[in-house]
């Protein structure tokens, strides 16, 4: 099953980027929210930047083969 719209068909190099870019900020987020305290907070951000970069990789695998 594809996880790549018609956009991610479209602009597949740009949909990465973006994608790659908002995983790093989540990732700053979590060290922000770890070297805090916010460990419930920490864990939704990471949650959230590992879906993101599977996205990415899925979007990658489906457009540029």
């Amino acid at each position: 099953m594809s996880m790549a719209t018609d956009f991610d068909r479209k602009h597949p190099r740009g949909v990465i980027l973006i994608r790659a870019l908002v995983t790093a900020w989540l990732l700053a987020l979590t060290g922000i929210l770890l070297a805090h305290g916010y460990w419930g907070w920490a864990l939704v951000t990471a949650a959230g930047a590992v879906a993101n970069i599977v996205w990415a990789y899925r979007v990658y695998r489906a457009t540029m083969q």
